[in-house]
């Protein structure tokens, strides 16, 4: 399996569509364009 590099996983990650807190639909590259963002993934198990 070829390895994948550090850059091009943030690069697939900020193609990636998510919503904001207002449930309006951004790209995710848009949150670190300008400065340094924190990605925090959090799974609901209920």
């Amino acid at each position: 399996m070829p390895q994948m590099t550090t850059s091009s996983r943030a690069d697939d990650l900020a193609r990636m569509t998510v919503l904001d807190a207002a449930g309006q639909a951004v790209e995710l590259g848009t949150l670190w364009r300008d400065r340094t963002a924190v990605l925090v993934f959090v799974r609901h198990f209920g």
